[in-house]
């Protein structure tokens, strides 16, 4: 999807827009046209009522010490780093090896992985689907209709946006236009679902502005609740529901909805849920979602993407179109939490990839519609270290020490995260095709990329 720029009229705007959607919904109707002719997995859509899987049941992988799963968005620790270790790093020595590829329709979710099986969303036909496949073969187990196919004002882009969510056994996904749905992660039943939007009472997006993209924040498992964010002014730009029944637990906020996903942190005796709303970064008490507190941010097209990343007591955050990064910290005053900025900068403006922080600096691509550098930032005073047009408009997770960066032509890039100078430790070239939005994802030494037309499973075992 081609995003607003800020540095044009917004009729200068529509006109340029309307002829980029066109060509677009050209190309992915050609595209589409080519999916259709067996390019998928076969569909098995599942109802409620039918829970045995179309598959016999898959026998989890063992895994090797060192390794885990990869159970939400950007990891399991939602700040895209992976604490796997043994992993092949010299891909000029070492290329790895493609293990598996499959057919997968458009979309921009990306992967989450455990128990042997991989689950992501995709759009095929009319619908929106969950996929569940065996993390050793690649061969399909189950797929469920979640919704029917989600295309933005701007026909710029088809299909699910945000990353289901694995706990315990189930699975949570969000689809763009509210549906959430709760999964059987072993068969593909749906054993709950609701409209975030209807039962929350907030409007619609796209009912109020052109300049919107449908739900992208990935669900968040917080004690007994699931976190979404709507987008409402009325006490319900957050909700909090009961993660076994979908029952409205509370509702917060009176902000529109951003695109990044929240997170939760745990300082100063108070565990917080931090969210990125489309125009503030909002603290909430899980357990009964007050406020703790507010600072506004963002731009004139509500477009927060990237997630906040917490570090070393101290949040950071970041969004293009004009409006930069900043790192703050918090501290408490009597009662109260407040945020205190430690810095501000227009340095690097994450577009929807969120920023990597490692050892004391900042990694991350800066710009939107414009050229986009990839840079490093001291985290300490917010100065750029090093810039280079290598990368270019990227998604990136990091592992021991190095920078995993996918770029939107779906070339796959490996960099040491090194403060020093941009030094580069492999390039592959051909994996993936335009647009590859969706972020990797790493598990049991095995990395896994998308485009919107297909699957890839890497080798990272080191040799």
């Amino acid at each position: 999807m081609n995003w607003p720029d800020t540095r044009r009229e917004k009729h200068a705007y529509f006109n340029k827009s309307a002829l980029s959607a066109f060509f677009v919904f050209l190309m992915g109707l050609i595209l589409s046209t080519n999916l259709v002719n067996g390019q998928l997995p076969e569909i098995n859509p599942r109802k409620p009522q039918t829970p045995q899987a179309t598959e016999a049941p898959v026998q989890p992988s063992r895994s090797q010490p060192g390794s885990e799963p990869w159970t939400s968005f950007l990891g399991n620790h939602r700040n895209g780093i992976s604490d796997e270790t043994d992993l092949n790093l010299d891909w000029n020595v070492h290329k790895p090896a493609v293990l598996w590829r499959v057919p997968l329709g458009g979309g921009y979710s990306s992967m989450v992985i455990a128990e042997g099986r991989l689950w992501t969303m995709a759009t095929h036909l009319t619908n929106d689907l969950v996929f569940c496949f065996d993390v050793q073969t690649g061969k399909k187990l189950w797929s469920t209709v979640a919704a029917p196919t989600y295309i933005d004002h701007q026909k710029q882009a088809r299909g699910p946006r945000s990353t289901p969510t694995y706990h315990a056994g189930k699975l949570y996904c969000l689809l763009p236009a509210g549906d959430l749905l709760c999964l059987n992660a072993n068969s593909g039943e749906i054993l709950w679902k609701v409209n975030i939007f209807q039962i929350s009472g907030a409007l619609r997006q796209e009912e109020q502005t052109l300049y919107y993209w449908g739900m992208s924040a990935s669900p968040l498992i917080e004690g007994d609740l699931v976190i979404l964010q709507p987008g409402g002014d009325n006490k319900n730009s957050v909700i909090a529901l009961n993660k076994d029944t979908g029952k409205l637990v509370w509702g917060a906020g009176n902000d529109p909805p951003g695109y990044g996903s929240p997170i939760v942190i745990e300082t100063l005796d108070q565990r917080q849920i931090i969210v990125p709303t489309g125009s503030s970064i909002l603290s909430l008490n899980p357990e009964e979602g007050s406020l703790l507190w507010r600072i506004v941010w963002g731009n004139k097209y509500n477009c927060n993407c990237a997630t906040p990343v917490w570090n070393d007591e101290s949040l950071f955050i970041s969004s293009a179109y004009g409006t930069g990064c900043m790192r703050f910290a918090l501290f408490r005053q009597q009662e109260e939490i407040r945020p205190i900025s430690q810095w501000k900068s227009l340095s690097l403006q994450n577009q929807f990839a969120t920023s990597i922080i490692r050892d004391g600096y900042i990694y991350g691509p800066h710009g939107d519609l414009a050229s986009v550098s990839y840079r490093c930032l001291d985290m300490q005073r917010g100065k750029i270290q090093w810039q280079t047009r290598r990368v270019g408009k990227c998604t990136q997770i990091a592992a021991e020490g190095h920078l995993i960066c996918l770029t939107e032509q779906g070339t796959l890039i490996l960099a040491e995260a090194n403060p020093t100078e941009y030094r580069e430790k492999g390039k592959l070239t051909g994996l993936l095709q335009f647009k590859a939005w969706a972020h990797p994802a790493l598990a049991d030494r095995r990395l896994y990329l998308r485009d919107e037309k297909r699957l890839i499973c890497l080798d990272l075992q080191k040799k």
